[in-house]
Parts: structure tokens; sequence; C-alpha cells
């Protein structure tokens, strides 16, 4: 089904997605017809149409998550650290040892993760993915401040030879030819011509004879020669200053962004300066992010929602016909069970009223649980899920308007409310926990159908996992971060000798002296291909590894699932209906709450109770999840 354009309005004329105080406003707005400009009062054979929805909570902008994501765009590589990787290296070939790595940047780290970041992220054609608790904007800005840095390094590289160059003409070309003559020597060509040299004795003569050609080329010449490698002697060393002092500020000016994000500073940069497109990209992407539209893609045997968390765990379904209860002296007994399927007796209502219950209990686990403590940052939500092929076919477009209304608001609110079957598009409900300052996200996303006089409740837990540990980049204080500046300049000087190593291959390579295995191939970023990416799980890992963080998600899930459950079982008991199918089915989900590493059942009933208890040796390959 397309997903249609809308406009919203609110009573006092305000919009209900823009910033400040108003964003806490209860009703998001009133669908209207684009066209027209008349609300949609009404959809014909239903209720008339929900005028709100349950819009997420602001994303906080400045945890800990925020804070590493952005410092991470400045990370470099350790060159003291590679420099001692690289003598290991020849002890352990002296020692007959497996050679141990050289440690270097990784596709997560640095401006390989900002060349990500802006290619599939800020100017992609697709909509961003919603971001789960970290903010976007901030570090889409350090990326941009990352590229802008990058550009600006290479700008000072190219000036500093220019101008030398112009100052020693000879002297820059004594060092090119230097290093092709080394080349030529050292490289394949040179050894395959020695080696044919000395292979018979008309093949040495025919060497000797074309060396004695170049010396009677270049003995008058001598003078100019012993000129420009004097000038050269000069040119080389400038250059290495030069482009030292380049690499050295430009350590110094990581440092500097990292300082801008210690986690004393209450504000960090949303909006790059001196960079209007950027900037009007980012204000776009701010507002993009936090529509509420999910799209879903299969992996393996198991379906997830992209943005949500790499670790999808195995969905909780029950599907239950619906039938009435009868009272008795000893509680309600389903009349379908002693063979009455009249059904007259129980009180209609639709999905929506059932999911808008939920909801209300949900909101009641971020004030007091269990009389002790509330789920930490526990918010409530409505998605709408779609696929991901579609995803590229979603509008980004803002108008030119940060305040920007979510288009699908008119789907959320009429066509997400019919008969599931036959739309790709559907509504869900959201109740997210951030917890470890951002690190741990876990999101329970529900859905009910009610067809053919059948209820079908669906959870999908996710999990976003910490982030990946050559994320982690906070910045440096006290005697540390003096020791870092410190040792700015001997790593500057490695940035150098690396830059000439890299500059050395890639003239070989182009010429054909050197193979082309002589340096690593570079990290190209995936290209744009339309479809729902996250910035938060490209940089995660798959699932939690400390044992408090994993008890951690596995007690948010069970809470989110058991109070959802035991909010329908109430719901149906109120309204007259049966509930004894839909409790053993509940139950079944609830109780079977199996993490494979660590061997806990987790187990609860419909009221929200929970006690762990051992289990028994079993399967430890961690694929058995929640349901």
């Amino acid at each position: 089904m397309p997903l249609l354009r809308w406009r919203a309005v609110s009573p006092n004329g305000i919009s209900p997605n823009c910033d400040g105080a108003q964003e806490q406003e209860a009703v998001p707005g009133i669908p209207v017809d684009s066209r027209s400009g008349t609300p949609l009062a009404y959809i014909p054979g239903q209720l008339p149409v929900r005028a709100e929805y349950a819009q997420r909570d602001l994303v906080p902008a400045t945890n800990s998550v925020t804070r590493d994501l952005a410092g991470a765009m400045h990370e470099r590589v350790n060159r003291i650290g590679q420099a001692g990787d690289w003598l290991g290296r020849w002890q352990d070939r002296m020692q007959g040892r497996a050679p141990r790595p050289i440690r270097a940047l990784d596709e997560f780290t640095g401006e390989f993760l900002a060349q990500w970041a802006l290619k599939n992220v800020l100017y992609a054609r697709k909509r961003p993915a919603p971001s789960f608790g970290f903010g976007l904007a901030p570090v889409l800005t350090h990326s941009i401040a990352a590229r802008r840095q990058q550009r600006l390094r290479g700008a000072a590289l190219v000036s500093a030879l220019f101008y030398l160059g112009v100052l020693h003409p000879r002297g820059l070309a004594a060092v090119a030819v230097a290093m092709l003559l080394w080349q030529l020597i050292g490289g394949r060509r040179g050894q395959a011509i020695l080696q044919w040299g000395f292979r018979s004795l008309v093949s040495t003569a025919l060497l000797a004879a074309a060396v004695f050609v170049l010396w009677t080329l270049a003995r008058p010449r001598i003078p100019m020669l012993r000129e420009a490698a004097t000038d050269g002697l000069h040119v080389a060393p400038h250059l290495l200053i030069a482009a030292t002092a380049v690499y050295l500020l430009d350590r110094w000016a990581c440092h500097a962004y990292l300082q801008s994000l210690r986690p004393g500073r209450a504000n960090i940069a949303k909006r790059p300066n001196l960079a209007p497109f950027a900037a009007r990209k980012i204000d776009e992407c701010a507002v993009t992010e936090q529509w509420q539209t999910i799209g879903y893609r299969n992996e393996g045997r198991a379906d997830r929602f992209v943005g949500a968390g790499l670790d999808a765990w195995r969905r909780g379904a029950t599907r239950i016909q619906l039938a009435s209860a009868r009272v008795t002296d000893e509680g309600k007994e389903p009349l379908s069970e002693v063979g009455d399927t009249d059904l007259d007796g129980y009180q209609k209502f639709e999905a929506d009223e059932l999911l808008d219950k939920v909801r209300d209990e949900l909101e009641d686990l971020s004030g007091v649980l269990v009389e002790t403590h509330a789920l930490p940052n526990c918010d409530v939500a409505e998605f709408l899920g779609i696929p991901q092929n579609r995803w590229k076919k979603l509008s980004r477009d803002v108008d030119g308007n940060a305040k920007a209304e979510w288009p699908e608001a008119t789907e959320m609110c009429t066509e997400a409310r019919e008969a599931p079957t036959g739309h790709f598009s559907r509504r869900y409900l959201a109740a997210q926990v951030v917890s470890w300052d951002g690190q741990i996200v876990v999101t329970v996303f529900a859905h009910a159908a009610l067809e053919g006089n059948t209820l079908h409740f669906v959870t999908r837990p996710h999990v976003l996992a910490p982030l990946l540990p050559s994320v982690d980049a906070g910045p440096a204080k006290g005697w540390e971060l003096a020791r870092k500046v410190a040792e700015a300049p001997l790593h500057a000087c490695g940035d150098t000798v690396e830059l000439a190593v890299r500059l050395y291959n890639i003239i070989g390579r182009g010429l054909g002296l050197l193979s082309a295995a002589v340096t690593a191939a570079a990290i190209v970023p995936q290209k744009d291909d339309g479809m729902p990416v996250s910035l938060r799980e490209h940089c995660s890992r798959v699932t939690t590894e400390d044992m408090h963080q994993t008890e951690d998600v596995q007690r948010y899930v069970s809470i989110l699932q058991t109070r959802m459950f035991s909010t329908v079982g109430a719901f149906l008991s109120d309204h007259g209906l049966a509930i004894g199918e839909f409790q053993r089915q509940a139950v079944a989900i609830t109780q079977n709450f199996i993490s494979g590493d660590n061997n806990q059942v987790n187990t609860g009933n419909l009221g929200g109770s929970m006690h762990q208890q051992g289990n028994s040796p079993g399967p430890t390959d961690g694929t058995e999840k929640a349901g």
C-alpha cells in the first residue's frame, strides 16, 4: 500500500513534532487529506479514525555512545605501537613463531568511519534509520569535521610539495629519479633484468654494453647531475620536515576535537561551521531519524527491524480463537470447552483498543516497578514496520522545514487500523529500555491482529549491544593527555614514513615496477543501495558479552514481554473472553526464556513477578532465545 503524504495540525495550530517544550503535546496531530485539506474523520465500516499516536521520547544527544561515535571519527593509528609490532614480527621470524598482526585502523574507526557515515547516511538518497539510544546529528557533524580535516591535510601536503618544487625543481626531480631507480633495481623488473643478464655470456655482454652506452650518454652531464643530486639532498629533508609538521598539526587537531567531546562538556556541536549545505542535510537527518517508520529485513532465519539491534530474538506469538466465558461460583470457564460457541456474551473490541491498553500499562513501567525501581529510560512509542525494499521509496523531504511532520502519520492513524492482510505496512507498539548510558538498548515490538474471530498477538525483542572496542575513542585527561600531546611528534614521524612508503608503492605499482600485493587494499565503503542502514548497528557488537549486561538484557526483555502478555490477558478477561488457551501460550513464552551460554531460565507469571532457577545443561551455542 502506498505511503500517503500528509500534513498535521493540532488544536493550537502548533506542529506536533517540533523541538522544545512543544514536543510533549498530548495530541500529535489530526490527519487531513493532502489534496483537499479536509480532515479524515472516519473510515467506512470502522470506528472514527484515531487522532493521535504514541510518539518517541527525545533522543539523548550527549550520552557516552554519541560521544564515542563522534570521537571515533578522529581516531589515528598508534605509530609507536605499530613500530613495536614490526619489531615483534622480526623477533617472531627469528624464533620461528607465527607473525603477529600489525595494528591499523579498521572500517569502524577514523576517516574510514567518517567516509561510511557520509556516503550511507548523510548524503545518501534514502531516509536514515531511526536512531535508538544516541543522537545522530553530533556524529554526522564530526564526520564532516573529519572529512574537512582530511582535505585540509591533503591540501597542506600538496602545497608544501608544490612550494619546494618551485624553489628547487632540479632537487625535486632528483628525488623522483632516485625513487624510480630504486624501484627499478629492487622491483620485479630490475630483478628480472639482472637474472637475464647473468644467465649466459651473450646476455652478460649485452647488459654490459647497455650500461656502457648509458654511461657514455650521462658522462658529459655529470656536473649538472651532481648539482641536481646536491639540491635533492637539500629538498628531501625539507619535504620530510614539512610532512611531519602537517601530520603533527593534524594529530593535535584530533586531540582538540576529542576534548570538545569530554563528559564534562554539557553541549557538543550539532552543526558544522562554514558548511551550509552539510548543515542543511544534518538538519534534515535530525528530523527524519525521528520519524516512526522502521524497515525490516530477513537475515538467515530471523526477521529483524533495521536500527533496533543486530541481536533479533525469536518472536513470541500467541494465536487464539475468541470464545465467551461464563461466570460460575468457581470462576470463569470458557463456554467453548462445554460445547457452547455463542460469542454474543463478550464485549467486542478492536486491535487498536488492545494495543492502547498495553501502551498504558507499559508506560507505568517508567514509574514504579514492583514498588522498588523503575525501568531505566523506558519509552513507549508506535512504529510502522515496512519491508526494506520499500525503504528507498519513502520520502525524506522536509521541504526546508526543520520541524516537518511525519509523512506516514496518516497511515499510522488510518490504514494501519484495518485488517493487516494484504498490507505491507503494519503498526507496532514498541517498548524500549535504554541503559548503561546508551550502550544497551532493548526494544520489544508488539503487534495485534484481529481477523476471522482470531486474535494474533506477537512480540519481537531486539537488542542493541555495546559498541565495538575500536570505537571507544574517549578523550584523555590529566597526565594521560599531557603524555599523548608530547608523543604526537613521534606519531607524526611515523605518519610521514607511512606516507613515503605509500607513495613509493603507488608509483611503483602504477609503472608496473612493483607487485600489487606490496600494499594492502584500501577499505571502500559499500555502495548506497537504498536499503536501510544504521550507523549504530554498523559500529556495534552483535550480542552482549559482559555477564552483567547480558543479565540486564534478559531481565528487560522478560519484564516487557511479561507485562505485555499479562495486560492482554487482563484485557480479554475484562471483555468477557476465555483466557485459558491464551494463558497457556503466554506462559510457554515467558517461562521458556533461555540464554544458551548462561544456562539460566527466567520464569514469570502473568502477574509480573519473576524469579530465576538453574537450567539443566543443554545446548550452549546461544541460538535459542526468548520468543
